[in-house]
């Protein structure tokens, strides 16, 4: 019998347009922060670290631009572009308040410490339990023992993983759910929930 249900956030609860972001904040500071386009490996791997609690967003600026001066107005800035350049799944959040009218729902989210902020500001987690991230546990879900680490947060609700869905759109966050025994579902047509309502409605009749 299913009793919870876990979401992922990016690319599941919403996606942020990166570039728009990138543009507004070189307009206000005149450096860019788009990591795909500069290909600085050393920025990727600090940006990498930060999501697991290593590194800071500040950090990740610094690298990419040596000369600029970072400061609390650049960061706090960062964080309001972050939360302004968001295309939120209002549906899906529409079937969330719906859902925890009968299941206990969660997050387990790859996020880094400022992302988590702006998100939390802005109410995206106030219909879960409990939001578990890759900051707090120091590792991506992509890594082996993430799951695991999981699975022993939620024995504190005593639920085991066959008794939760996991909902996510990277196939190797599946995988890794799968081996530890969580039921999934794989999420891809964001922002449109038809197959998703009914993968999980099927689900949840188990």
């Amino acid at each position: 019998m299913i009793k919870a249900i876990i979401f992922d956030f990016g690319s599941v609860i919403y996606k942020t347009d990166w570039d728009k972001m990138s543009r507004e904040f070189i307009d206000k500071f005149g450096i860019n922060i788009r990591l795909e386009e500069l290909k600085n490996e050393r920025a990727n791997s600090l940006y990498r670290l930060g999501s697991v609690g290593k590194a800071k967003i500040g950090e990740v600026i610094k690298e990419l631009h040596p000369n600029a001066k970072v400061t609390k107005e650049m960061i706090d800035s960062y964080k309001k572009l972050y939360m302004k350049h968001k295309i939120i799944n209002h549906e899906l959040l529409g079937l969330v308040k719906e859902l925890k009218k009968r299941y206990l729902l969660f997050a387990f989210t790859d996020v880094n410490r400022e992302h988590y902020e702006s998100n939390f500001e802005m109410g995206l987690y106030k219909d879960f339990k409990e939001v578990y991230t890759s900051f707090n546990f120091n590792m991506l879900k992509t890594q082996d023992g993430a799951f695991d680490k999981l699975k022993k947060e939620l024995l504190k609700y005593s639920l085991l993983p066959e008794e939760c869905v996991f909902i996510d759109d990277y196939l190797p966050n599946i995988g890794q759910a799968k081996k530890v025994g969580f039921h999934t579902i794989h999420y891809m047509e964001f922002p449109n929930i038809m197959k998703l309502k009914k993968d999980l409605m099927e689900m949840l009749k188990r």
